[in-house]
This record gives structure tokens, C-alpha cells and sequence, in this order.
């Protein structure tokens, strides 16, 4: 879905006779306004939880397509990229958080890949192909409402599946004592005794001064 909201609005402005200098602008704004997201996304995650950002980022990604449908003014686009700090910075840190929490130590970096790629590669490519052939069709004003609807849908699925599904209290079913999960403060290390030998000592070899002085 941020595809369209980065390559296909470009062109997008264009046809509504957008200059060259509010594009800038505008990806400029979309730019800047990850850095507030991504340093204060630790505390949103632990104020709101990892679902509600998600979801809460549909819906901003909603109202941001829903906006470009009805706004002929390119200029007036500017002030909505605002809200791309909480559907990539926000929702990405989320998403990743959430990833580490539920999966393995050993395969966390192999997940992370997988999710990077998903998104920001395969999700990029097959978006770039289908937008750009329902846009070829039913032009840019009934694409956005066609974004709008699939990302409310996708983000009520992931409500759904989020409540309904069970929960894993335990994570070390997964995988042993591989996973990552925080240790409690009742939890006390067992030591392992350690076998130490006990000390030996030397008696002093006697030499030939001794043995004379001991025969006097």
C-alpha cells in the first residue's frame, strides 16, 4: 500500500498540475516526518500496544487515500503526508517489535529478513504492478477509494485474527530455551557447585646441611 502513497502520487500530482518543487516538498514531508515516529515509537508500543498502532495505521493510510481522492489543490496534499510517520515509522517499528517478542533468539534475524522482504520487496513489487493497472482502468479518484476499502479490510483482519487467535503465554514451547522472553524478578539463578581440590602441602626435601646438623 505505500507505493501508492510514494511513486504513484508523484504522478498523481502531476495530472493536477503539480509543480515540481511541491513534489519535493512533499516526499520531503513524508521523509521527515518518520524521524519523530521512529525515536518516540518505544514508548507508543508500550502505551498503546502492537495491534492498536497496526490498526491505528490502516486507518490513517484510509483517511490519507480517502483525502487524495477528494483534494485538487496539489499543495493541499502536503499537510497529509504528515500522517506517513505513522503508517511506515510507527507501524514498521511495530511490526518488528512484535516480531522479535514472538519468535525464537536463533531466528530472529532470519524473521526480521523475511518481513523486510515481504513488505518493502515483494509487497512493493506486486503493489507497483496491480496499482498501476487499476489506475490504467478505473483512473486515479476511484483507485484511491479502491486503496481505502483494502486497507480497512486488511487492517479489521488483523484485529479479528489478533483477538480470536490463541495466545502463547509459554514461548519457550517453541523453541527451549531459545526464546527471548525478559526473566522475572522471583526468578532466581541456580549457582552450579564448583569442585575445588583440596590444598596440598609440600614437607621440605631434606638436604645434606640438615641431615649433619640432625647426626651432631
Amino acid at each position: 500500500v505505500s507505493t501508492q502513497s510514494t511513486g504513484f502520487l508523484l504522478w498523481y500530482l502531476e495530472d493536477i498540475d503539480g509543480s515540481h518543487v511541491c513534489m519535493g516538498i512533499v516526499v520531503l514531508t513524508e521523509h521527515l516526518s518518520e524521524i519523530p515516529f521512529f525515536f518516540f515509537g518505544e514508548y507508543a508500543i508500550k502505551l498503546f500496544g502492537h495491534t492498536r498502532i497496526i490498526a491505528c495505521a490502516c486507518v490513517v493510510y484510509a483517511f490519507r487515500f480517502l483525502s487524495y481522492s477528494i483534494i485538487s489543490k496539489p499543495w493541499l496534499i502536503v499537510p497529509f503526508e504528515i500522517g506517513n510517520g505513522v503508517t511506515l515509522a510507527l507501524m514498521w517499528a511495530s511490526a518488528a517489535s512484535y516480531v522479535s517478542l514472538v519468535t525464537p533468539q536463533k531466528h530472529q534475524a532470519t524473521t526480521l529478513g523475511l518481513l523486510g522482504g515481504l513488505h518493502f520487496q515483494l509487497g512493493h513489487f506486486l503493489s507497483a504492478i496491480l496499482a498501476g493497472e487499476l489506475i490504467t482502468h478505473v483512473g486515479f479518484k476511484a483507485a484511491w477509494w479502491c486503496y481505502a476499502a483494502f486497507i480497512l479490510a486488511v487492517g479489521f483482519l488483523y484485529v479479528a485474527a489478533d483477538s480470536l487467535l490463541p495466545k502463547i503465554e509459554n514461548y519457550e514451547e517453541l523453541d527451549g530455551a531459545n526464546v527471548a522472553k525478559p526473566s522475572t524478578s522471583g526468578e532466581m539463578c541456580e549457582e552450579t557447585p564448583v569442585a575445588t581440590a583440596a590444598p596440598t602441602i609440600q614437607q621440605p626435601v631434606p638436604t645434606e646441611t640438615t641431615a649433619v646438623n640432625q647426626g651432631q
